[in-house]
């Protein structure tokens, strides 16, 4: 969709860009830091913070610098609520979790990358550091290898193009030709198999999940230490995997072929 500059608001344009650079960092910054960042003026960046803060979409510290603020959480979650395929998926990846002991995670396609919308986490003592929102590559991660295996082809050659295939770890697959042979071997057995590839010591296992018209709507996988993942018991783990991401599918509808 094209966009017609004469229709643009500069000055949402502009908090708009405060709002996303707050987003990405990890700590609160400061008015100076933000006009460098944003390159907008002074004096703009102090009275767009000051309306945001005024609606709670930007928290102001005691040492003057800023932070997103809760009115987001709100907005966040009332948008995953909407999401019907997170709430459908949920259950099933409780039991997923239960029955493997591993972590699950959910994620959708977004801007050739896959994004995860739901987390649901075993009691081990290692907790894994991902969140709802976090983006991993499709070509280094169990959902996104999930998720490029069943997107057309030509959207698999456009996201190899914009994002490349950059290297995580030495095992990453980073030779194009490489990485579509492996996609193959997804698509024929219904499972993806991330083998350190996003993270030396990690092993991820993920599926896809379609909808009722059998387009590609996200991908359901588990991650486990590699400790706790033996080779040998890859193929029965991706059988469960790939149950849960069936049964989530047909919970949206998608016809399951009879045995």
């Amino acid at each position: 969709m094209t966009t017609d500059n004469k229709y643009k608001v500069p000055a949402l344009d502009k908090a708009i860009a405060i709002i996303e650079t707050l987003a990405v960092h990890d700590t609160p910054l400061g008015v100076s830091e933000l006009c460098k960042m944003v390159e907008i003026p002074k004096t703009s960046v102090f009275f767009i913070l000051n309306t945001l803060e005024q609606h709670q979409y930007i928290f102001k510290s005691a040492e003057g610098k800023y932070s997103l603020g809760s009115k987001f959480i709100t907005i966040g979650l009332s948008a995953l609520n909407r999401l019907d395929i997170r709430d459908r998926a949920l259950s099933v990846m409780e039991e997923l979790m239960n029955e493997t002991g591993f972590t699950v995670h959910l994620a959708v396609p977004d801007q050739y990358e896959a994004m995860y919308l739901a987390k649901v986490e075993n009691q081990a003592f290692v907790k894994f550091s991902t969140y709802i929102g976090q983006r991993q590559p499709l070509h280094a991660s169990g959902v996104g290898k999930a998720i490029a295996a069943f997107l057309p082809a030509e959207q698999v050659e456009e996201a190899i193009r914009v994002k490349g295939l950059p290297e995580k770890t030495e095992r990453t697959i980073t030779n194009r030709q490489d990485f579509l042979t492996q996609l193959e071997i997804i698509r024929q057995q219904g499972y993806s198999v991330e083998d350190e590839e996003g993270e030396s010591g990690i092993r991820c296992i993920g599926a896809p999940v379609f909808d009722h018209l059998g387009v590609l709507k996200a991908a359901v996988s588990i991650t486990a230490l590699r400790t706790e993942l033996p080779i040998h018991d890859i193929p029965r783990v991706g059988e469960q995997v790939k149950n849960a991401a069936n049964r989530i599918s047909e919970r949206l509808g998608y016809p399951l072929p009879t045995k």
